[in-house]
C-alpha cells in the first residue's frame, strides 16, 4: 500500500488529538469535582444571603470563587462584602468585575455598569493605609506585606484597607523582620505607618572546626569512642589469651614431667612427684581451655569495633560453632 504525506499528516493530527483528549479525560474528574463543590458552595451562599445572613455567606462565596473563579461568583462576593462592611474588599472586587465584564466577548455592559456604580458609591468610604519608608530604613531587599500580601512601592501612598486590625510585615536581606499591628476603626480614614530601621540579623551559626556540621562532629565522636572501646577490649582479650597460652604451656610441661616417671613404683618419691605433675597439668589445661577461647573472642570483638568504626567499612562478626571447635568469623570489605 502506498502512503501519501497528506495521509501521514492527517494521522499525526489524529494522534495528537487523541493525546489531548486523553489528557483532558484524565484531568476532567478532578476539575468536575472542583466545579461541583464550587456550585454547591455558591448555592448555599446565595440562600444565606437571601436569608440576610451575609456574615455566613461571604466565606462560602470566597471558597467557591477559589475553586472556580467565575465573574458571577466574584460579583456576588463583592455584594456580600459590601453588606458586612468590608468596604475595601468589596470595592476591589467590584472594580475587578467591571474590568472582566468589559473584556468579555461580547462585553457585558450591564454587569460592568452595575459593578461601576457600586464601586463609585463605595469610593468615598474607603479607608487607606500609607507606608512611609525613611531613607535610613531602605535596606537591601526591603519587602512590605499587608495581611500577608506583598505590596509594591507604587501603592504605598495609600493602600485601601478594611476596618479592623491590620498587620504590616517588613523584612529585608539579613535583617530581622518587624510586625506592626494597627487598628482601623473608622471608614474614610487615612493612617500612616513609618517603617523603622530593621536590626541586623544575628550571624549564622559558626560551623564545627574543619567545616563539619554538628551531625558530622557527633558521628566523629561516636566513631572515636567506638574505636577506643575496641582497642581496650582487644587489649584485654590479648592479655587473657596470652595468660591462657601460658597455662596451656605449663600444662604441657607438667604432663611431660608426669610421663617421665612411667613406669614408677607406687609409693616411691618419683611416683608421688608424677601424680602431682599430672594434677597440675589437668588444672593448667582446664584454665587454658577457658581463657584461650575467651581471650580470642574478646580480641576478635575488639578488632571488630576498631575496624567497623569507619562507616565506609563493611564488617560482620559471625559466631562459628562445630563439633570440633568454637570461635568467631570476622568478615570485612574495604
Amino acid at each position: 500500500m502506498r502512503w501519501s504525506w497528506a495521509s501521514r499528516a492527517r494521522g499525526g493530527g489524529s494522534f495528537a488529538a487523541f493525546v489531548v483528549a486523553a489528557i483532558c479525560l484524565a484531568s476532567s474528574p478532578a476539575h468536575a469535582d472542583r466545579m461541583t463543590d464550587a456550585e454547591d458552595l455558591f448555592r448555599r451562599a446565595k440562600a444565606l444571603l437571601a436569608d440576610k445572613r451575609a456574615a455566613e455567606a461571604c466565606p462560602l462565596f470566597h471558597e467557591s470563587y477559589r475553586l472556580d473563579p467565575g465573574m458571577g461568583t466574584l460579583l456576588n462576593l463583592a455584594l456580600c462584602d459590601e453588606q458586612i462592611g468590608k468596604v475595601a474588599s468589596a470595592w476591589g472586587a467590584f472594580r475587578a468585575v467591571e474590568q472582566q465584564a468589559r473584556a468579555a466577548v461580547p462585553p457585558n455592559e450591564s454587569r460592568a455598569q452595575l459593578a461601576r456604580e457600586h464601586a463609585d458609591k463605595l469610593q468615598p468610604r474607603l479607608s487607606r493605609l500609607r507606608i512611609v519608608v525613611p531613607p535610613e530604613s531602605r535596606v537591601p531587599g526591603l519587602t512590605v506585606k499587608l495581611d500577608g500580601e506583598e505590596k509594591a512601592e507604587p501603592v504605598w501612598v495609600g493602600i485601601p484597607v478594611d476596618v479592623g486590625t491590620r498587620v504590616v510585615e517588613v523584612s529585608g536581606t539579613n535583617r530581622l523582620p518587624v510586625l506592626i499591628r494597627l487598628k482601623v476603626e473608622d471608614e474614610a480614614s487615612l493612617q500612616t505607618v513609618t517603617v523603622p530601621l530593621l536590626a541586623d540579623a544575628p550571624p549564622a551559626a559558626v560551623p564545627v572546626a574543619g567545616g563539619a556540621n554538628l551531625e558530622e562532629f557527633e558521628a566523629f565522636a561516636a566513631t572515636r569512642a567506638r574505636r577506643t572501646s575496641g582497642y581496650v577490649i582487644g587489649g584485654i582479650g590479648l592479655g587473657i589469651f596470652a595468660a591462657g597460652a601460658v597455662f596451656g604451656i605449663a600444662g604441657i610441661i607438667n604432663d611431660n614431667t608426669a610421663k617421665e616417671c612411667a613406669p614408677c613404683f607406687r609409693g616411691s618419691t618419683a611416683a608421688a612427684d608424677s601424680d602431682k605433675a599430672t594434677d597440675r597439668a589437668l588444672v593448667f589445661a582446664n584454665i587454658a581451655n577457658v581463657t584461650v577461647p575467651l581471650g580470642a573472642l574478646a580480641t576478635a570483638f575488639g578488632a571488630y569495633l576498631v575496624v567497623s568504626a569507619k562507616s565506609e567499612h563493611k564488617v560482620k562478626l559471625t559466631p562459628v560453632a562445630t563439633s570440633g571447635h568454637a570461635g568467631v568469623s570476622l568478615d570485612g570489605a574495604w
